[in-house]
Protein backbone atom coordinates (compact mmCIF):
# COMPACT_ATOMS: atom_id res chain seq x y z
CA UNK A 1 0.00 0.00 0.00
CA UNK A 2 1.80 3.12 -1.00
CA UNK A 3 1.77 5.76 1.58
CA UNK A 4 2.00 9.12 -0.78
CA UNK A 5 -0.91 10.21 -2.61
CA UNK A 6 -2.48 6.76 -2.66
CA UNK A 7 -3.40 5.89 -6.40
CA UNK A 8 -3.24 2.07 -6.08
CA UNK A 9 -7.16 0.31 -5.48
CA UNK A 10 -7.10 -0.54 -1.69
CA UNK A 11 -5.90 -3.11 -0.14
CA UNK A 12 -9.57 -4.79 0.33
CA UNK A 13 -9.84 -4.69 -3.80
CA UNK A 14 -6.56 -6.03 -4.03
CA UNK A 15 -7.42 -8.98 -1.88
CA UNK A 16 -10.87 -9.36 -3.65
CA UNK A 17 -8.76 -9.69 -6.84
CA UNK A 18 -6.37 -12.44 -5.36
CA UNK A 19 -9.60 -14.26 -3.75
CA UNK A 20 -11.23 -14.51 -7.07
CA UNK A 21 -7.77 -15.26 -9.08
CA UNK A 22 -7.16 -18.06 -6.47
CA UNK A 23 -11.21 -19.95 -6.51
CA UNK A 24 -10.19 -19.68 -10.43
CA UNK A 25 -7.36 -21.69 -10.52
CA UNK A 26 -8.36 -24.21 -7.60
CA UNK A 27 -6.32 -22.47 -5.21
CA UNK A 28 -7.12 -22.59 -1.32
CA UNK A 29 -6.13 -19.78 1.06
CA UNK A 30 -4.87 -19.94 4.36
CA UNK A 31 -3.51 -16.32 5.33
CA UNK A 32 -3.25 -12.88 4.34
CA UNK A 33 -0.85 -10.46 4.43
CA UNK A 34 -1.26 -6.66 4.52
CA UNK A 35 0.86 -3.76 5.77
CA UNK A 36 -1.50 -0.33 4.99
CA UNK A 37 0.51 2.81 4.58
CA UNK A 38 3.68 1.47 4.51
CA UNK A 39 6.10 1.98 1.31
CA UNK A 40 6.63 -0.92 -0.82
CA UNK A 41 10.28 1.09 -1.05
CA UNK A 42 11.50 -0.85 2.00
CA UNK A 43 11.40 -4.44 3.07
CA UNK A 44 10.60 -2.86 6.85
CA UNK A 45 6.90 -3.90 6.69
CA UNK A 46 5.44 -6.33 9.56
CA UNK A 47 3.19 -8.81 7.46
CA UNK A 48 5.91 -8.89 4.29
CA UNK A 49 8.45 -9.85 7.00
CA UNK A 50 5.81 -12.42 8.41
CA UNK A 51 4.96 -13.76 4.96
CA UNK A 52 8.62 -14.71 4.49
CA UNK A 53 8.76 -16.43 7.59
CA UNK A 54 6.11 -17.95 7.33
CA UNK A 55 7.78 -19.15 3.82
CA UNK A 56 10.71 -21.12 5.61
CA UNK A 57 8.48 -22.70 7.41
CA UNK A 58 7.13 -24.75 4.77
CA UNK A 59 3.27 -22.76 5.11
CA UNK A 60 1.86 -22.45 1.73
CA UNK A 61 2.74 -23.41 -1.91
CA UNK A 62 1.89 -19.96 -3.69
CA UNK A 63 1.72 -16.32 -2.77
CA UNK A 64 -0.49 -14.00 -4.81
CA UNK A 65 -0.02 -10.39 -5.34
CA UNK A 66 -1.86 -8.15 -6.79
CA UNK A 67 1.23 -6.77 -8.72
CA UNK A 68 4.47 -7.30 -8.71
CA UNK A 69 5.47 -3.84 -7.42
CA UNK A 70 4.08 -5.48 -3.73
CA UNK A 71 7.65 -7.64 -3.56
CA UNK A 72 8.95 -4.51 -3.82
CA UNK A 73 9.36 -1.18 -6.02
CA UNK A 74 13.17 -1.58 -6.18
CA UNK A 75 13.71 -3.93 -9.03
CA UNK A 76 16.95 -5.84 -7.52
CA UNK A 77 14.63 -6.10 -3.93
CA UNK A 78 11.66 -7.62 -5.41
CA UNK A 79 13.67 -10.25 -7.92
CA UNK A 80 15.43 -10.68 -4.79
CA UNK A 81 12.53 -11.69 -2.75
CA UNK A 82 10.71 -13.56 -5.34
CA UNK A 83 14.21 -15.86 -6.35
CA UNK A 84 14.51 -16.90 -2.35
CA UNK A 85 10.65 -17.86 -1.91
CA UNK A 86 11.13 -19.81 -5.24
CA UNK A 87 14.33 -21.04 -3.58
CA UNK A 88 11.56 -22.22 -0.60
CA UNK A 89 9.47 -23.87 -3.40
CA UNK A 90 7.05 -21.18 -3.34
CA UNK A 91 5.89 -20.01 -6.72
CA UNK A 92 4.33 -16.41 -6.85
CA UNK A 93 1.64 -15.23 -9.13
CA UNK A 94 0.64 -11.99 -9.86
CA UNK A 95 -3.14 -11.19 -10.45
CA UNK A 96 -2.81 -8.42 -12.70
CA UNK A 97 0.56 -9.54 -14.37
CA UNK A 98 -0.06 -12.90 -15.58
CA UNK A 99 3.41 -13.94 -18.02
CA UNK A 100 3.60 -17.28 -17.67
CA UNK A 101 6.31 -19.63 -16.34
CA UNK A 102 8.38 -19.92 -19.20
CA UNK A 103 11.53 -17.88 -20.25
CA UNK A 104 9.42 -15.48 -22.11
CA UNK A 105 6.94 -14.90 -19.02
CA UNK A 106 9.98 -14.30 -16.43
CA UNK A 107 11.97 -11.70 -19.08
CA UNK A 108 8.45 -9.80 -19.07
CA UNK A 109 7.99 -9.95 -15.59
CA UNK A 110 11.47 -8.46 -14.98
CA UNK A 111 10.75 -5.72 -17.19
CA UNK A 112 7.86 -5.09 -15.62
CA UNK A 113 9.62 -4.99 -12.39
CA UNK A 114 12.15 -2.28 -13.71
CA UNK A 115 9.17 -0.09 -15.04
CA UNK A 116 7.75 -0.42 -11.55
CA UNK A 117 11.27 1.09 -10.08
CA UNK A 118 11.02 3.59 -12.83
CA UNK A 119 7.80 4.75 -11.85
CA UNK A 120 8.83 4.86 -8.19
CA UNK A 121 11.99 6.90 -9.09
CA UNK A 122 10.48 9.30 -11.47
CA UNK A 123 7.32 9.89 -8.58
CA UNK A 124 9.71 10.83 -6.07
CA UNK A 125 11.59 13.21 -8.55
CA UNK A 126 7.90 14.76 -8.82
CA UNK A 127 7.19 15.07 -5.50
CA UNK A 128 10.42 16.47 -4.29
CA UNK A 129 9.76 18.76 -7.03
CA UNK A 130 6.43 19.92 -6.00
CA UNK A 131 7.70 20.40 -2.70
CA UNK A 132 10.61 22.69 -3.49
CA UNK A 133 8.33 24.58 -5.93
CA UNK A 134 6.48 25.06 -3.11
CA UNK A 135 9.45 26.03 -0.87
CA UNK A 136 10.52 28.82 -2.81
CA UNK A 137 6.58 30.31 -2.08
CA UNK A 138 6.70 29.69 1.47
CA UNK A 139 4.07 27.76 1.44
CA UNK A 140 3.54 25.10 3.66
CA UNK A 141 5.02 21.30 2.36
CA UNK A 142 4.08 18.87 4.53
CA UNK A 143 4.38 17.36 8.16
CA UNK A 144 3.05 18.97 11.47
CA UNK A 145 2.39 22.90 11.97
CA UNK A 146 3.92 23.80 14.92
CA UNK A 147 1.58 25.23 17.84
CA UNK A 148 0.11 28.61 16.74
CA UNK A 149 0.39 28.01 13.29
CA UNK A 150 -2.91 27.09 10.90
CA UNK A 151 -3.25 26.98 7.07
CA UNK A 152 -3.49 29.69 5.40
CA UNK A 153 -6.56 30.12 2.55
CA UNK A 154 -3.30 31.00 -0.02
CA UNK A 155 -1.51 27.32 1.80
CA UNK A 156 1.00 29.67 3.50
CA UNK A 157 1.50 29.91 7.22
CA UNK A 158 -0.94 31.70 9.08
CA UNK A 159 -1.03 32.97 12.85
CA UNK A 160 -3.43 30.44 14.95
CA UNK A 161 -5.11 33.03 17.78
CA UNK A 162 -4.68 32.44 20.74
CA UNK A 163 -2.07 29.69 20.42
CA UNK A 164 0.07 32.07 19.16
CA UNK A 165 -0.28 34.25 22.64
CA UNK A 166 0.74 30.98 24.07
CA UNK A 167 3.78 30.50 22.31
CA UNK A 168 4.84 34.04 23.21
CA UNK A 169 4.02 33.46 27.02
CA UNK A 170 5.87 30.06 26.71
CA UNK A 171 9.52 31.75 25.33
CA UNK A 172 8.85 34.74 27.68
CA UNK A 173 8.26 32.62 31.34
CA UNK A 174 11.43 30.35 30.03
CA UNK A 175 13.37 34.09 29.33
CA UNK A 176 12.21 34.47 33.02
CA UNK A 177 13.79 31.53 34.11
CA UNK A 178 11.01 29.63 35.22
CA UNK A 179 11.10 25.33 35.61
CA UNK A 180 9.67 24.00 32.43
CA UNK A 181 7.98 21.73 35.12
CA UNK A 182 5.72 24.71 36.75
CA UNK A 183 4.92 26.18 32.94
CA UNK A 184 3.94 22.64 31.95
CA UNK A 185 1.80 22.07 35.08
CA UNK A 186 0.25 25.58 34.88
CA UNK A 187 -0.58 25.12 31.47
CA UNK A 188 -2.28 21.47 31.84
CA UNK A 189 -4.67 23.10 34.54
CA UNK A 190 -5.68 25.86 31.97
CA UNK A 191 -6.53 22.85 29.95
CA UNK A 192 -3.97 24.64 26.83
CA UNK A 193 -2.62 21.37 24.91
CA UNK A 194 0.51 20.67 23.17
CA UNK A 195 0.67 21.31 19.45
CA UNK A 196 -0.37 16.88 19.39
CA UNK A 197 -3.13 17.55 21.71
CA UNK A 198 -1.29 15.48 24.70
CA UNK A 199 -0.94 17.19 27.99
CA UNK A 200 2.58 19.42 28.47
CA UNK A 201 5.40 18.18 30.21
CA UNK A 202 9.21 19.05 31.48
CA UNK A 203 10.18 17.33 27.61
CA UNK A 204 7.31 18.99 25.60
CA UNK A 205 9.40 22.36 25.00
CA UNK A 206 12.96 21.40 23.53
CA UNK A 207 11.43 21.32 19.93
CA UNK A 208 8.94 24.27 20.19
CA UNK A 209 12.11 26.50 21.96
CA UNK A 210 14.84 25.86 19.44
CA UNK A 211 11.86 26.44 16.30
CA UNK A 212 13.42 29.36 14.45
CA UNK A 213 9.86 29.68 12.09
CA UNK A 214 8.54 31.63 15.29
CA UNK A 215 11.22 34.55 14.35
CA UNK A 216 9.51 34.89 11.06
CA UNK A 217 12.22 32.46 8.94
CA UNK A 218 10.70 29.54 6.81
CA UNK A 219 12.56 26.46 6.96
CA UNK A 220 12.21 23.31 4.33
CA UNK A 221 15.46 21.09 3.82
CA UNK A 222 18.08 23.77 2.54
CA UNK A 223 15.48 26.36 1.85
CA UNK A 224 15.44 28.97 4.26
CA UNK A 225 13.14 32.73 3.42
CA UNK A 226 13.73 35.58 6.07
CA UNK A 227 10.09 36.68 6.51
CA UNK A 228 8.58 33.87 4.96
CA UNK A 229 6.37 33.18 7.90
CA UNK A 230 4.93 35.27 10.20
CA UNK A 231 6.63 36.22 13.50
CA UNK A 232 5.50 35.25 16.57
CA UNK A 233 8.53 36.12 19.10
CA UNK A 234 11.22 38.69 18.15
CA UNK A 235 14.77 37.55 17.86
CA UNK A 236 16.02 39.17 21.02
CA UNK A 237 13.65 36.84 22.71
CA UNK A 238 14.27 34.22 20.56
CA UNK A 239 17.93 34.32 21.37
CA UNK A 240 18.09 34.74 24.96
CA UNK A 241 15.58 31.58 25.37
CA UNK A 242 18.79 29.73 23.40
CA UNK A 243 21.40 31.03 25.76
Amino acid sequence: YSSHAQKDISIEQQFKQCEDFAKLNGIRLIDQYKDRAVTGKTDRRTDFQRMMRDAEKGKFAYVIAWKSNRMGRNMLQAMLNEAKLQQLGVRVLYTEENYGDNAAGRFALRSMMNVNQFYSENMAEDIKRGLNDNATNCMITNGRLPLGYKKGEDCRYALDPPKDEIVREIFSRVACREPFIDIANDLNTRGIKTSLGKPWGKNSFHALLTNERYMGIYIYDDVRIEGGVPQIVSKELFYKVQE
